[in-house]
């Protein structure tokens, strides 16, 4: 194995931590001729992207033991001098310079460190190993110790080496190559938020306001606030070891498609004839194409144009809204025998001008139609991001409009439901369907659908932002915190309390709202949504959350047997996909989501910037849970009663996201990890006698 090394500071190592691979070098290649300053900011940020991805990766493979090796986490005395050293790398058989490289990690962080002792050595890092579910966090460096002289392990092809195959069922050339893609992906994406950042910043100078959301929203719209700020949001998944993979994608697609490019994506237009389409219509009748035609007249006449000049009848045909990169890397290749027969045209003229939001492959339209409302579409996009290729299963071009429908009647009747959060709903569905029906190729079968989805900001009152909550992370260009943080602070200085007071009302207004949607639909009806941070928006007002608005429904899980005891027919297609009748699978759905993937999340946050304890970050948390309990009463049933007993459980099911990447034949894996709030729940009665409640919003 070719060793990588760095300077640390404390131990030198010799090598050259800016040598690019083949890889790397073409990336740079083709960010050179098109935007030579990109290039140069993306060399600048490479080595720290490299780093961050081995470090993310490291803490996936830690949380879901998929070390080859035997794990020790341990925590040790400050190492005072060199001699201290000695005796530290003695007891834990280690050379003294991995030990000097690594105690400068332990004089400034908390937390523990691991061990791995492998074939030829071990591997050692600095990590905050108590966080919840299993969440490590990884301070590095990574070190590979032999005995003799200690190697940095910098990039994440480096850690894959060192630890080599575990089975050989393991994909670990895959994820080898995949962890490298995302590292330069990750470079690329702050390198582009950083220049984003910097015109934000000087926005806000020259508009002497102190804050993100009021500099976006100077003669902005609520849309274009929303977009600009996923335009800021530059690290990928928050769990996923690979969160900025970006596989099928040219470096030049990627400075054109993401949202952190901040550029109009024109999307193009499939008309396909009718026997070769499932159309899902909305509540009123109106297909995919004629809701766009609605909106946008001038789409409709250029269709039309385009169609008569190529001697077809435009009643033949529906539209099929169709991502630029898909329509000239998929479209010509798995529909080249509709395309020859003229029972699929690839439309020139008319082209829908859409900005990405972040998951790329969904996007919101440039300007309002006629109607004064932006739509959402989302396309089918062949690229591999994160964990799965983005097209789009004719049955979830089907299943979303009807689950989006049942799920809007349900937040309009249950009081609980509406107390925190709404939906936006996906309104029209539309797929090609091939003639060869189970026959067809992945590709062809996903790769030509598209769904119609209303804008957030339709839902939105006076004086109210949606803010991705994903985009709560991103550091503001005008304070240098993260957006959460500088809402939280603004509120302090309003309302004249400290950081860690106004920390603990946000968190509790958050959490109830998230778990006032997300339990009553799991327990009353049967219904686990993926609630995750890039699916929840929250309406911020006056710098506070308002409720929060959940969207994009693909990964729903219905429990037939609940949902039909709430009187509601069961809305999907796919038996085993995305129904089931064990409850453990719709826990399991929430509980990653809705616990790990999200509220995780907000409370790492809070806890790192705003001196909220942990403890009682997941006690309000728990209070929540009770809270939104005792509103739903005695029409939870046996199903709440089961439910909470689940939540309250020493571990929780988590999704391997790493295991599923390794193994991806196997499907959606889960494994226990602790539980921040195992114990008895609190009984509401008790939660307001602690005046928890906070100031009224």
């Amino acid at each position: 194995m070719t060793r990588e090394v760095v300077f640390t500071g404390e131990v030198p190592f010799p090598g050259d931590s800016d040598s690019f691979d083949v890889d790397e070098r073409a990336m740079l290649r083709e960010l050179r001729a098109e935007d030579a300053e990109l290039a140069e900011d993306w060399v600048a940020e490479l080595p720290a992207a490299r780093r961050d991805t081995a470090h993310h990766a490291l803490a996936a493979l830690l949380r879901e033991q998929l070390l080859p090796g035997a794990v020790e986490v341990f925590r040790l005395p400050l190492p005072r001098d060199d001699a201290s050293n000695e005796a530290v790398a003695h007891r834990l058989g280690l050379s003294s310079g991995a030990v000097g490289a690594l105690r400068i990690r332990w004089r400034s962080r908390e937390g523990g460190s691991v061990l791995v002792r492998l074939n030829g050595g071990t591997l050692v890092t600095v990590c905050s190993a108590d966080s919840p579910f299993g969440l490590y966090r990884v301070h590095g460096p990574v070190l590979f110790d032999d005995g003799a002289a200690p190697v940095e392990l910098e990039r994440p092809g480096q850690l894959i080496d060192v630890l080599r195959p575990g089975t050989e069922a393991d994909d670990r050339r895959g994820l080898r190559n995949e962890l490298a893609d995302s590292a330069r992906n990750l470079a690329l994406s702050r390198a582009t938020v950083r220049r984003g950042a910097a015109a934000v910043a000087l926005r806000a100078t020259a508009l002497g306001t102190t804050g993100l959301l009021p500099t976006l929203a100077f003669r902005h719209s609520a849309s274009e606030v929303t977009l600009e700020l996923d335009a800021l949001t530059v690290e990928g998944h928050n769990t996923h070891p690979c969160g900025k993979v970006r596989g099928g994608f040219s470096a030049v697609d990627s400075t054109r498609y993401t949202a952190e490019s901040g550029r109009v994506v024109e999307l193009r237009f499939a008309a396909v004839r009718r026997g070769f389409v499932r159309s899902t219509p909305d509540e009123s009748g109106r297909s995919v194409g004629e809701l766009l035609a609605e909106h946008f007249p001038a789409l409709a006449a250029g269709t039309r144009r385009e169609l008569l000049q190529r001697g077809a009848d435009p009643s033949d045909y529906l539209l099929i809204p169709v991502h630029p990169w898909q329509a000239r890397e998929v479209v010509p290749r798995e529909y080249s025998a509709e395309l020859s027969s003229g029972a699929l045209l690839l439309l020139d003229e008319p082209r829908l001008p859409c900005r990405p939001t972040l998951s790329v492959r969904t996007l919101v339209t440039d300007r309002p139609g006629r109607h004064g409302r932006r739509l959402t579409v989302k396309t089918a996009l062949d690229v591999l991001l994160t964990s799965a290729r983005r097209t789009i299963a004719p049955e979830s071009t089907r299943d979303g409009p009807v689950v989006g429908t049942l799920l809007r009647k349900l937040f309009a009747a249950d009081r609980v439901l509406s107390s925190g959060a709404g939906v936006v709903p996906d309104l029209a569905g539309i797929a090609f369907e091939p003639s060869e029906g189970g026959s067809a190729s992945p590709g062809r079968r996903r790769g030509l659908s598209a769904l119609l989805r209303e804008d957030p900001a339709d839902s939105l009152h006076e004086d109210e932002q949606a803010v991705t909550a994903a985009a709560l992370l991103a550091l503001s260009p005008v304070s240098g915190e993260p957006l959460l943080v500088e809402l939280v602070d603004t509120v302090a200085l309003r309302d004249r309390v400290t950081r860690a007071e106004v920390a603990r009302w946000f968190l509790r207004d958050y959490a109830e709202s998230l778990l006032a949607a997300t339990l009553p639909l799991l327990s009353c009806y049967g219904i686990a949504v993926e609630a995750h941070l890039q699916n929840t928006l929250v309406v911020v007002r006056r710098s506070r959350p308002a409720r929060l608005l959940l969207r994009d429904f693909a990964g729903v899980r219905v429990h037939s047997g609940r949902l039909r005891a709430a009187g509601h027919e069961v809305p999907t297609t796919r038996p085993g996909v995305t129904t089931t009748e064990d409850p453990a699978v719709l826990r399991a759905k929430m509980c990653h989501a809705t616990l790990q993937a999200n509220l995780a999340e907000v409370v790492s946050l809070l806890q790192r910037s705003c001196a909220l304890p942990g403890a009682v970050a997941w006690r309000i948390v728990r209070e929540a849970v009770s809270a939104v309990a005792a509103r739903v009463g005695q029409r939870g049933g046996a199903a709440l009663a089961a439910d909470l007993a689940a939540l309250s459980a020493p571990e929780l099911p988590q999704k391997a996201l790493a295991t599923m990447r390794l193994r991806p034949d196997e499907g959606d894996v889960y494994l226990p990890q602790p539980n921040p709030m195992s114990g008895p729940l609190p009984e509401w009665d008790s939660v307001q006698a602690e005046g928890l409640s906070g100031p009224p919003s």
